[in-house]
């Protein structure tokens, strides 16, 4: 990504809010998981539906609410996906026309947007020091019947302008809305899907301190563990902690449910239940954050 890009991507994270964007046939999709062409984007809170271009890829960077697509052919290009909560196209021109600051030395404006088929389109012109002058902007706007707008920028050099323009529009035009809905996106939360071989991590200082307890659960219901002194077994008897395998399971759906594991070869150890939740994109337990990833010891 290039550094005008980066640059942009972070304003818009403060400027707008996408929260659920990255929905895939009405389930939930995991931030910082690569979307293949043909895939569908669905943002309940929008009502906007979408359809991930062929020769396009996309993803939500974790700790960001825009949707991100970028080439995967020799077009270079980047698409940057943003919500708001209402609107209407006529007075998004006239903030367009007048731009808006990025930063203190940043000014981001459209130049002559105009409103066909009911969207709102314009080349966007970025002001400021430090900017590449080889790369042009274009934004798209449209919005749902029930008030939510969705605003699709698009970055790229001059020479692939013209084509990333076009399969910006394609994609605008191609999308469409229905009613919005605030459901929580985990009412329906399968939590054995979502942790089937997958390992569950926790930090001393969040991701940037030393691991502290590591563990696997396999698909076939087997766990395998490495527990220091803090995560499921914190305030627990202390013969959990150290290194163990042997069974999992998990109950309920929603964004709550209960994990339980029964020890191998630890016949004293009585069987450890414990609470998950998940909210804002994050998988907690009894307080404590767990960073949940593809296990490698899972086959």
């Amino acid at each position: 990504m290039n550094t005008l890009s980066r640059f942009l991507l972070t304003c818009l994270v403060f400027f707008n809010v996408l929260q659920g964007l990255a929905q895939n046939n009405k389930g939930r999709l995991q931030p910082g998981r690569l979307y293949e062409p043909g895939e569908t984007l669905y943002a309940p809170r929008f009502g906007f539906i979408a359809k991930v271009p062929e020769g396009w890829e996309g993803m939500l960077p974790r700790e960001t609410e825009v949707f991100l697509l970028m080439t995967t052919t020799s077009t270079y290009g980047e698409v940057f996906m943003f919500g708001r909560e209402k609107g209407d196209l006529n007075s998004m021109r006239e903030t367009w026309v007048k731009g808006f600051v990025l930063s203190e030395t940043m000014r981001l404006k459209a130049t002559d947007p105009a409103i066909a088929d009911d969207m709102l389109m314009g080349e966007v012109v970025i002001e400021g020091e430090y900017i590449n002058k080889a790369f042009k902007g274009f934004a798209v706007a449209k919005c749902n019947p029930s008030g939510p707008c969705i605003t699709t920028l698009m970055v790229a050099p001059e020479q692939y302008y013209e084509a990333v323009k076009a399969t910006v529009v394609q994609v605008m035009k191609n999308s469409s809305f229905e009613p919005p809905s605030t459901a929580s996106p985990y009412a329906k939360f399968d939590w054995n899907e979502f942790l089937s071989n997958k390992v569950l991590v926790t930090y001393g200082f969040e991701q940037g301190g030393s691991k502290e307890s590591e563990i696997h659960l396999c698909a076939d219901g087997t766990f395998s563990a490495d527990i220091k002194k803090t995560g499921f077994m914190k305030n627990q008897n202390p013969e959990y902690r150290g290194r163990s395998a042997g069974k999992w399971t998990v109950t309920g759906s929603g964004p709550s449910a209960t994990i339980q594991f029964t020890f191998s070869g630890k016949k004293s150890i009585p069987v450890l239940e414990a609470p998950l939740l998940i909210e804002d994109e994050k998988v907690l337990s009894n307080g404590e954050r767990y960073f949940v990833g593809q296990s490698d010891k899972c086959k």
